[in-house]
């Protein structure tokens, strides 16, 4: 009676005795404890699953927290960057449109000059128009002959501003689309200004070449360029300059106006 007491009192011990590695950090531990005294690991599986839960929920959390920082700030510093690029493209316009206006200047003056300088031809391709070629008075001719053989090389237009402008990829901020179309064509007009000047300048070189012998010998035409002003070029040409400036002048009040 006494071995029995004394043999269920040793397999109650050793029971108590029976050693268990912890599955969080595999130190050993006794096979009923509830808490593994190494890591602080609950032992318990239900126990242990709710934490485990609740620690991936916290991990989670703090994972997509520092995702939501990192994103916000990565967009703060996209639009500050956008915002800074259009100020500085909005500056951008102001010099360009500054430019332009100058450069509006110039070839208003530039306009103003050609024009000036066309008056007496259109004066005298008008008289000798409107005269039969007998009745034409010499003295009349005679005052003519200085601006008949003049030969001038016009000056040419200014277009580097705007070419700044078109090719800056700033032009899609300015609001006033119909200024800048009108501003697009005006320069497209002076570029044609510009050749019929330069055509102007040719046949004029040409007709000049014709007389050239009679004017070595101390000589010239009775009516000099005859041909080349009866054909009426100069009015032309005057009729092309004044459209020019006129739309030059109108240019640049609307560009006084401009909003960026």
């Amino acid at each position: 009676m006494q071995n029995r007491k004394s043999n269920k009192k040793f397999k109650i011990t050793k029971s108590m005795a029976e050693i268990k590695e912890c599955h969080y950090c595999c130190e050993k531990v006794v096979s009923i404890a509830k808490k593994c005294k190494h890591c602080g690991e609950w032992l318990n599986n239900g126990h242990s699953s709710k934490l485990k839960s609740k620690s991936f929920i916290k991990n989670v959390s703090k994972y997509l927290l520092e995702i939501s920082v990192i994103v916000i700030g990565v967009a703060i510093t996209l639009s500050m960057s956008h915002w800074l690029s259009i100020r500085n493209e909005k500056r951008d316009i102001v010099l360009y449109l500054d430019a332009i206006k100058l450069e509006l200047e110039e070839n208003i003056s530039s306009l103003d000059g050609i024009i000036e300088r066309l008056k007496p031809d259109v004066r005298y391709s008008n008289y000798l128009r409107s005269h039969d070629k007998k009745s034409l008075n010499k003295d009349t001719i005679e005052s003519y002959v200085h601006i008949a053989y003049e030969i001038e090389h016009y000056t040419m237009f200014q277009t580097t501003a705007f070419e700044m402008l078109k090719n800056s990829g700033t032009m899609r901020l300015i609001n006033d689309k119909e200024m800048l179309l009108s501003l697009w064509n005006f320069y497209q007009m002076l570029n044609s200004t510009s050749e019929i000047l330069d055509l102007y300048f040719q046949i004029r070189m040409e007709e000049f070449k014709k007389e050239i012998p009679l004017l070595i010998e101390g000589q010239r035409a009775d009516i000099p360029m005859y041909y080349y002003y009866m054909i009426n070029i100069p009015s032309i040409m005057m009729w092309s300059c004044e459209k020019a400036l006129r739309k030059s002048m109108e240019i640049k009040e609307k560009l006084e106006n401009v909003k960026i």
